[in-house]
């Protein structure tokens, strides 16, 4: 039998509001605050916007695995699995989440200053980085929009291999929700006639 787990409820905090709950309102927080980005991009800015995003990647890979490295030491973790564990717990779901997102937007970013006039249909001339957002968000839950279709053949493939590594994600998210182990209640004893 599932049942839905109030996990660790803070001072305060009502007893219903589950901590992924939490986690799900500071994520669509994140989601809504980078929505409203209002430029719009040029070809130039789109280039220059990917380049920069490239290296914030390269450097955020080297410090996430310089902390976890730190963490596994400090908490004596050994192999690779469990500190990588201990890392993503630490920083938590909401900011990870947002980290995907913006990685899959970035790569739709780059497909379009590659591709400007064939990538997607249904684009401005000079869309706003909101809108590759709003792809990128959508197509993390498995649901395109309508409004922006991928068009060529790299476009296609980066959806689908975004659906494929999103699903992931979104099963996590799913069972932040949910208390997967089964209730049990005490064995009675049972007599023997």
């Amino acid at each position: 039998m599932l049942r839905l787990c109030p996990t660790e409820v803070g001072p305060g905090r009502p007893g219903w509001l589950t901590a992924g709950a939490v986690r799900l309102g500071v994520l669509s927080l994140f989601v809504v605050l980078v929505g409203m980005v209002r430029p719009r991009l040029t070809h130039y800015s789109a280039g220059l916007l990917v380049l920069v995003s490239f290296g914030l990647v390269v450097v955020g890979a080297a410090l996430f695995l310089g902390s976890t490295r730190r963490l596994a030491r400090r908490l004596h973790l050994h192999g690779v699995t469990e500190p990588l564990l201990a890392q993503i717990r630490r920083t938590g779901l909401p900011l990870l989440g947002l980290l995907f997102f913006l990685f899959w937007t970035m790569v739709y970013v780059g497909l379009w200053w590659f591709h400007p006039h064939t990538s997607f249909t249904g684009l401005d001339p000079h869309p706003r980085f909101a809108d590759f957002f709003y792809y990128a968000v959508s197509t993390a839950f498995i649901s395109p929009p309508g409004d922006i279709l991928a068009h060529s053949r790299g476009a296609r493939s980066a959806t689908m291999i975004e659906m494929l590594t999103a699903f992931a994600l979104l099963t996590t998210y799913l069972s932040s929700f949910v208390d997967w182990g089964r209730g049990t209640a005490p064995a009675e004893p049972v007599e023997d006639t």
